[in-house]
């Protein structure tokens, strides 16, 4: 469990480097996310989530009313196959088939197969448990912070049915000294999407944006128990200023979509 909670820091740790222009730190980058076997995320992350974050479609964007554990089972599927559809397309317009060795996904996941099975090899079956429990808890800890990084924020879409660009206002932040340096400032997050290639160390803080009700981790300890972080967040979510409890401002679960305009659809009928 510990071995994979530090692989779910080395995931950010992948996720920082992936997002800079040199050779050399998205090598580094691919190679990190090797070792929890989540070599795809940096292609979906960066082309992906980043492209499409806040709007229905996107599987690293939570809805409101959706628990992270249905969130999961969505987010990590789904994060896979837009990183291959995304990789497939580029290889395309290069003249190339999907399962050419200049794959990006298959060049990671031969590298964890390398790790993996080279670790089962040396200390035999006895392993498996223990890298199952290790990727598992690198995946949840990845899957918890997308969780609460965009719970039940929505891009508009314009007259022409495009969504509008990436708003500070699209993000929870936080600003815990503690979690924001073992992640990286991560938590400074409408930042992070305002300026991807900026470093950790430059990214800022900005008050009056959505906030999180504490830092990354105890929002992860809500976020496990549904029913506390619905009761503690669809509040904060409902009174947002750019939101004003208008429910068709939210990104919402359509199995839940009934259920919440019952409870807060006079809200709705009162915003200005």
């Amino acid at each position: 469990m510990i071995a994979g909670i530090t692989s779910g820091l080395g995931i950010n740790t992948g996720h920082e480097l992936g997002h800079k222009k040199s050779r050399l730190e998205r090598n580094l980058a691919k190679i990190v996310l090797a070792v929890p076997v989540y070599g795809h995320f940096w292609i979906e992350h960066n082309r992906g989530h980043h492209r499409d974050v806040s709007t229905p479609g996107d599987p690293a964007s939570a809805r409101m009313g959706e628990s992270i554990y249905k969130f999961a089972r969505r987010e990590i599927p789904g994060a896979f196959r837009r990183a291959w559809a995304i990789e497939k397309e580029r290889l395309q317009r290069r003249g190339k088939s999907v399962w050419h060795a200049d794959n990006q996904i298959l060049q990671s996941m031969a590298l964890s197969v390398v790790v993996q099975a080279g670790l089962l090899i040396v200390f035999g079956w006895k392993m498996a448990p223990f890298l199952l429990l290790h990727n598992f808890f690198a995946w949840w800890q990845l899957t918890s912070a997308n969780y609460v990084e965009h719970y039940g924020l929505l891009r508009h879409k314009d007259e022409n049915g495009r969504f509008e660009k990436c708003q500070p206002h699209h993000s929870w932040n936080s600003n815990h000294i503690l979690s924001n340096l073992i992640l990286f400032h991560l938590e400074r997050h409408s930042d992070h999407h305002a300026h991807p290639l900026r470093r950790y160390q430059s990214l800022r803080n900005f008050d009056k944006l959505p906030t999180l009700p504490g830092g990354y981790f105890g929002s992860y300890l809500l976020a496990w128990a549904p029913l506390l972080w619905y009761r503690v967040m669809d509040p904060k979510l409902l009174t947002l200023p750019h939101i004003n409890g208008d429910l068709d401002k939210i990104n919402m679960d359509p199995e839940k979509r009934d259920a919440l305009l019952a409870r807060y659809g006079q809200r709705q009928a009162g915003a200005t």
